[in-house]
């Protein structure tokens, strides 16, 4: 018995101090850099490729691509369109947003690059990745981004409500910024705004802000205020951070529902912006309808944001009332049941009275 003793506590105490068979991807096993190599035409030091260009004109960008791990890496690459939202500039392959665009394919940067589609790296190898800008025939400025990626693997999440598992595609990607200024154009002051709209997917007023100009318009800043027709203690407002607008693009700049009860009606937009120094101001009016509303609710509800109480027939109410119409129907057939005969007084029996024999 002693020795069982000793057993169970040596045994715990072993696999504590020796390390499991089971493997475990380092940190570093799709470690990977990028370093782009600037030509002499490279204005600015900044991190990524900024020069002047000609319409119609061909460059060849080159970038070094170094695998700092131990591993063979395939790093896919690609270029990136340049594209507006309420953050300021992102890089995407196409827009993901409702009201993501840019608004001329001249400007769309995938569309003048060409490039590898991807690359092999040996363990701590490095090489030399050439891709080329065909700069299309415009007066502004050619923006976007090369990306590099690795993927890493697929996480598995458990769905605890369903069962289910979502897999989810896991990467590193490192980007550099290229931005052809092909002519010289004078700098714009003003951005166009259009009609707002409600979604309900986004609980949200949706302003478009569109910079038809072919140029980056930076220092963007401004506020906004919603109220409401009839009904004067409503008021929705707040600050539009600094944020910048890609060449020739557009979105919808998200006012969204906060401390305010959402309801149908009138409803009016004012959105004062500040753009390099000078003050533009837009308002604008949008009708909310309960359609909208209830479909909001229904988003909400999916997203598990809020709890709706199901509105079902009153089935238990239904069920107490017919066992008390049942127990009432049994009471009274009972007492009628049990209900004495009453008797007949004329009537006689045999030797009832004896005088009458």
């Amino acid at each position: 018995m002693k020795c069982r003793t000793i057993l169970w506590i040596v045994l715990p105490l072993l696999f504590l101090l020796f390390p499991s068979s089971i493997n475990y991807a380092a940190d570093n096993d799709f470690e990977f850099r990028v370093e782009p190599i600037f030509t002499n035409t490279q204005i600015g030091q900044q991190g990524y490729y900024h020069f002047k260009g000609n319409p119609n004109e061909t460059v060849t960008l080159q970038a070094r691509v170094i695998n700092d791990s131990q591993n063979e890496l395939t790093v896919n690459i690609r270029g990136l369109n340049a594209y507006s939202g309420n953050q300021g500039i992102i890089y995407q392959e196409k827009p993901v947003l409702e009201g993501t665009a840019i608004t001329n394919p001249s400007f769309q940067f995938n569309q003048a690059v060409t490039t590898p589609p991807n690359i092999t790296l040996g363990p701590l190898e490095s090489k030399v990745v050439d891709f080329v800008i065909n700069t299309p025939a415009i007066n502004g400025t050619l923006l976007g981004s090369m990306e590099f990626r690795v993927f890493q693997g697929t996480e598995k999440l458990n769905q605890k409500e369903d069962n289910s598992q979502l897999l989810i595609d896991q990467y590193k990607a490192i980007n550099l910024g290229v931005q052809v200024d092909v002519s010289d154009y004078k700098e714009t002051t003003a951005l166009k705004l259009g009609d707002p709209l409600f979604s309900p997917e986004q609980m949200a007023i949706m302003v478009p802000f569109d910079n038809s100009h072919p140029v980056i318009v930076p220092n963007i800043t401004g506020r906004y205020k919603v109220t409401k027709s009839d009904d004067e203690s409503f008021s929705l407002s707040g600050d539009i951070p600094s944020m910048k607008m890609a060449p020739m693009t557009a979105f919808y700049y998200p006012i969204r529902w906060s401390g305010e009860t959402l309801g149908p009606g009138d409803y009016h937009v004012t959105v004062t912006l500040d753009v390099n120094g000078n003050t533009q101001t837009y308002t604008e009016s949008i009708a909310i309808k309960n359609k909208q509303v209830t479909e909001t609710q229904k988003k909400m509800e999916e997203r598990g944001e809020i709890e709706v109480e199901p509105n079902t027939f009153p089935w238990t109410a239904v069920l107490i009332g017919i066992l008390l119409l049942a127990v009432i129907f049994i009471l009274v057939f009972m007492m009628r049941k049990r209900k004495p005969k009453k008797l007949r007084k004329n009537r006689k029996y045999p030797g009832q009275n004896p005088d009458e024999l």
